[in-house]
């Protein structure tokens, strides 16, 4: 029986890289790629439907930067693996990139069979940087900042309280009746969280919420 292939999203918005990718992958036995997305805002949408084992995303975005792509993908879909695939400088974003969320940076000027290499190491959850970005990286304390128990320090008591309540399943009305605010109040405080986390909607940020409460996160 045939082993089920890797699916890879791409996300630029470059149709010759759409092209290229798919064409590069149609004949690899272990990976192919079934979804595109010219846009940050096409790829959020897309990723709400079903998740890829593999994001592979430019920089350079036409709605957003590429940075902030990763880290809003990142917080909504933490074990969702990301590859950065780019013209812009490695020595300039990788770091950047790594510390958003991506376990891997390859140039556009790469030759194929580095790129797949890469593709494979990041599908098989190693990191594929070079080795002077790896020791910037370390020098930064590692790949974590970007995680969702890092931005969910960026949180007051107040809108902690309510995310944690988000993720038992309670609504503005109930949140606002157990904690003794108005609805609007908590709904302010939705929106400052959901802009915290840079999260691009509500629905994501009660999911972000029930997924952090049953992983036990926390405290």
């Amino acid at each position: 029986m045939a082993k089920e292939k890797k699916s890879i999203m791409v996300i630029d918005d470059h149709p010759i890289i759409h092209d290229g990718l798919h064409m590069l992958l149609s004949s690899e036995p272990d990976m192919e790629v079934n979804a595109f997305a010219a846009s940050a805002t096409e790829a959020m949408d897309k990723l709400e439907c079903g998740l890829p084992d593999l994001a592979i995303i430019d920089l350079s975005m036409g709605d957003a930067d590429g940075s902030y792509l990763i880290q809003r993908i990142h917080a909504v879909y933490p074990d969702l693996k990301i590859l950065v695939y780019t013209m812009s400088e490695e020595r300039l974003f990788a770091v950047r990139t790594a510390l958003a969320g991506a376990m891997g940076y390859v140039m556009k000027t790469t030759p194929p069979d580095l790129l797949k290499k890469a593709i494979r190491n990041v599908l098989a959850g190693q990191l594929s940087f070079t080795p002077a970005i790896m020791e910037r990286i370390e020098q930064k304390g590692g790949i974590r900042m970007a995680d969702s128990r890092s931005l969910l320090d960026t949180l007051s008591n107040r809108e902690m309280d309510i995310f944690k309540l988000l993720g038992e399943g309670l609504d503005s009305v109930a949140i606002g009746d157990k904690l003794k605010i108005s609805r609007n109040t908590v709904d302010t405080h939705r929106i400052n969280i959901k802009n915290k986390l840079n999260l691009p909607s509500g629905k994501a940020l009660e999911r972000l919420a029930f997924k952090t409460l049953q992983q036990q996160k926390l405290p």
